[in-house]
């Protein structure tokens, strides 16, 4: 009868979050993540057209082929497969703390969905949902002690987020501990397996080495302080989240003080969870500071590993909740008040639902502008992915559209005539390295029509952010 009961609770809580969030899609106009979002989503949606996108290395590739059938249906359909991803994430960290037999499991599940930047991100498009799902699996499976199993789960999470590198080290720690050195081989799994597939589609075993797109980038993205995810703790797991955290970090201290009999779990819960969530934290911080790995500090990226910071924000919950022991009235505040205070913190931070920020308005009303004047006729060379979505074209078919200038150095060249170029202060002059005064001062283009924001703001490197749409002249 309780075993029902839990079950029920479960479908219900599950039901309201997906309802929830599911709404909240539909009535979303854009996602957290800019750019980012729809070129991961294009490289779905035309997975199965072009195959050779499920091995591109970064869109990532076990993201491309989980995705892929969601993305056919529009950019909602893969919003909506990060939604079930992050809510498979709660489901399996809520089996964890069973596992661990930490009281109030299910409080694990509200932790994880409203952690600020979880809880936009899977509204998103982007990769940080499936890699979460991929470690909270993993970690689940070794807590359960399906070892050799929990060593294969583990070894694709490189291919959902090349920083997963560093959990193998951490279960590789793990198996050494449990001495289940069977299962370590195992490990590599995932690597030998998309290596075969990389040699008979790209001719390259070691694609996944040799291709690596993240190669610094510094003097494009810059570098940051080395607290610089601390100091947006607010907007990652919340302050509240934060602050039961840290108390699940004390608790640890505690048991480990306490030398109770299960020594060995907590130190696996130390190796996998507070450590993995730590190592994480500083790896990122790391690559900031130093302006390597194509950092750009965006603290999105934390979003991977909330699962593990709310195990140990539940850890913390506990730590309070069992002192106050003496009083059921008491805890049962407890649990309210914090309720409110988790589930409010993303509606403080973030508009719901979300909409299109002053970059996203300016290329609909661009794209928008060369419809109504049907330039989509000629060919277009874009350097904003937005802008190409919202003109609702395959952004692969050469004869249609092509990403940036053939020749940055030589701007028109190769480019055919009367084909239009849409340039912004964003992609243009950063990663793109095509100064807007190429293209003004260039007698083979004719600038056909300028879109500023009603309120200018700046964009990275202090750019004015505009949008500039010019036409290929029959000066050759």
């Amino acid at each position: 009868m309780r075993i029902n009961y839990r079950v029920r609770w479960l479908i219900f809580i599950f039901s309201v979050l997906f309802i929830l969030f599911g709404l909240l899609v539909l009535f979303s106009t854009s996602a957290e993540g800019g750019a980012d979002n729809y070129a991961h989503f294009r490289l779905a949606r035309y997975a199965f057209k072009y195959p050779v996108f499920f091995l591109d290395h970064w869109g990532k590739p076990l993201f491309t082929i989980f995705s892929s059938p969601f993305a056919q249906f529009g950019f909602m359909g893969i919003q909506f497969f990060n939604v079930i991803a992050g809510l498979l994430s709660a489901f399996f960290a809520y089996l964890t703390v069973r596992k661990l037999e930490f009281n109030n499991a299910w409080l694990v599940i509200i932790f994880t969905c409203f952690a600020p930047v979880y809880f936009i991100i899977m509204l998103s498009g982007l990769t940080e949902i499936l890699f979460s799902l991929i470690l909270i699996f993993s970690i689940y499976l070794f807590f359960d002690r399906r070892f050799f199993a929990s060593s294969i789960i583990v070894s694709f999470i490189i291919f959902s987020r090349t920083e997963g590198f560093m959990f193998l080290i951490l279960f590789l720690v793990g198996f050494i501990i449990e001495k289940k050195c069977r299962a370590i081989p195992f490990l590599l799994t995932g690597f030998v397996f998309f290596s075969i597939l990389g040699y008979f589609a790209l001719d390259d075993f070691w694609w996944f080495i040799n291709q690596n797109p993240y190669t610094g980038a510094k003097n494009i993205y810059g570098s940051g302080e080395l607290t610089h995810f601390i100091q947006n703790t607010k907007k990652i797991n919340g302050i509240p989240l934060a602050i039961l955290a840290g108390l699940g970090i004390i608790s640890i201290g505690i048991d480990l003080f306490k030398k109770s009999k299960r020594t060995r779990q907590l130190t696996m819960e130390i190796v996998l969870i507070l450590f993995g969530f730590l190592s994480y934290l500083a790896a990122h911080s790391i690559a900031w500071w130093l302006g390597i790995g194509g950092s750009l500090g965006l603290i999105r990226v934390m979003a991977a590993v909330i699962p593990l910071a709310s195990i140990l924000s539940l850890r913390g919950f506990n730590l309070v909740f069992d002192w106050l022991k003496f009083n059921q009235f008491v805890q049962l505040a407890l649990k309210i008040v914090v309720l409110i205070i988790v589930i409010k913190v993303p509606y403080d931070l973030y508009s719901l639902p979300v909409k299109q920020d002053g970059r996203e308005k300016l290329l609909t009303e661009a794209a928008d502008w060369v419809k109504l004047n049907k330039l989509t006729t000629q060919k277009i060379y874009y350097y904003d992915l937005y802008f190409i979505h919202q003109l609702n074209v395959n952004p692969f078919d050469q004869n249609v559209c092509f990403e940036k200038v053939p020749d940055k150095l030589n701007p028109g060249l190769n480019m055919p005539e009367e084909s239009i170029l849409q340039w912004d202060a964003h992609f243009g002059p950063n990663e793109g390295q095509l100064p807007l005064d190429s293209l003004i001062k260039n007698p083979r283009f004719k600038l056909l029509k300028i879109f500023k924001p009603h309120e200018p703001f700046k964009v990275l490197n202090g750019y004015e952010y505009e949008v500039y749409i010019f036409q290929r002249t029959d000066f050759s």
